[in-house]
């Protein structure tokens, strides 16, 4: 991945890190340090967000130097610490995308899933290749909210934030950025990679010189074919990563397990009295939205203690997470006979699903990489009319098939969810 540079007022700020998770709280900097040595990268920056710690390596023989700045860290630190407005009120998200301009002409891209960056999920490119991978990412399904740019906003994305990259990053009261240190990469064992190569060439010419040649060469080719291992590695475990990421059925759980749950935990539909305005459902949380009708805030308080009350008194929302299961790694099904095999059911029920197939260039991951989709996706979206929602989930419990949100209002239960078929 191509490291980009970007100058914002006085500082530089660096897209395009290789993202890497860790998983050793009490030995962060040591865990990093000793990956970025496996993948030969001589500087590095540390991430954490919603209780996860990641690394971003870079390499200083691509022009990047210590203490530039890494703008995706900066970015999904303020997202962590504000948060995103989606499903009705602010709150924390954990699978976004973003897709920014920046002061050079260039776009930065990012992609979050569950609190951490893609291994592809920091870039930067023209403008078209970033709406692209924005497209592309977004037909993958399962992301909370989509940031970017206002001129994206006719590009239909569902929950879009309009924000510019500058609104994520700190300022003073005189409007100067507000620097903090962490945002900076450090150096790897202190020493720069292109220092390393001229001490390595300066040694080899002196062992030449002593008659050592042949020990040192295969000391060299040793060190050499190790280093290519660790490099093949750290590949192969991008590729699986992306390729987990990139199969989004098996990460969500399957219809009949989100209908149940969110049925048996829809506990206050006139709590206090406070009329129902709605109530949404997914893997993640429930909410609920109510109005205050002829009952008091007091009343209301009573029975549900953390709901939030606005200013006026008059609407109420309550919001729990918690994290389902998630379903099978299925083995995906033709998209004719699954498609028949869920239409027609519904047809003797009277109900008629929305299914629109989204476009097969959405499906691509990074033209880049290695791995390559072999599957479509279709959204779909019914209205359950009076039928019992964990009736339609049986129908919908198949292969490569996910509710994304359960939805009641106005006495009725609507669906919304993504078809993965061959």
């Amino acid at each position: 991945m191509a490291l980009h540079i970007t100058q914002i007022e006085k500082h530089k700020f660096v897209c395009g890190l290789f993202w890497q998770s860790l998983s050793r709280p009490r030995e962060l900097i040591k865990e990093a340090a000793d990956l970025g040595r496996k993948i030969e990268s001589d500087l590095m920056v540390i991430r954490m967000d919603h209780s996860t710690a990641q690394a971003g390596f870079a390499q200083s023989k691509e022009g990047v130097r210590k203490g530039m700045f890494s703008l995706a860290a900066i970015v999904s630190k303020t997202l962590a610490l504000e948060g995103a407005f989606y499903d009705g009120e602010q709150q924390p998200v954990h699978n976004w995308l973003g897709a920014f301009e920046l002061p050079d002409g260039m776009w930065a891209y990012f992609a979050v899933r569950d609190a951490n960056f893609l291994p592809n999920g920091d870039f930067a490119g023209s403008k078209q290749e970033v709406i692209e991978r924005l497209q592309s990412d977004y037909g993958l399904g399962g992301w909370n909210v989509i940031i970017g740019e206002s001129e994206l906003a006719d590009l239909g994305f569902h929950n879009f934030n309009v924000r510019d990259i500058k609104s994520f990053i700190p300022q003073r009261k005189d409007g100067a950025i507000r620097v903090h240190s962490w945002w900076g990469l450090r150096q790897i064992d202190g020493t720069p990679h292109w220092v390393k190569a001229l001490a390595a060439a300066t040694v080899v010419c002196g062992v030449m010189a002593g008659g050592m040649y042949g020990f040192r060469y295969y000391q060299h080719k040793q060190e050499e074919e190790a280093r290519d291992r660790a490099i093949e590695l750290a590949r192969q475990n991008m590729l699986r990563e992306q390729s987990a990421a990139s199969r989004p059925w098996a990460n969500r759980p399957q219809p009949t397990a989100l209908v149940k749950t969110c049925q048996s935990q829809f506990t206050h539909m006139t709590a206090g009295g406070w009329q129902l305005d709605s109530y949404t459902c997914n893997a993640d949380q429930q909410a609920y939205a109510w109005s205050r009708g002829q009952s008091t805030v007091a009343m209301l308080h009573e029975q549900v203690p953390q709901a939030q009350v606005d200013a006026s008194g008059e609407k109420a929302t309550y919001a729990k997470s918690w994290k389902l299961a998630g379903g099978h790694n299925d083995s995906l099904q033709a998209s004719a006979g699954l498609l028949e095999q869920i239409v027609s059911p519904l047809q003797l029920m009277g109900l008629s699903a929305k299914i629109a197939e989204l476009d097969p260039r959405k499906a691509q991951p990074n033209p880049a990489a290695q791995w390559r989709p072999n599957w479509k996706s279709f959204s779909f979206s019914l209205n359950a009319r009076g039928v019992e929602p964990e009736l339609i989930a049986a129908i919908l419990n198949r292969p490569g098939v996910r509710v994304d949100k359960l939805t009641y209002r106005g006495s009725e239960w609507l669906m919304e969810g993504t078809i993965y078929a061959n």
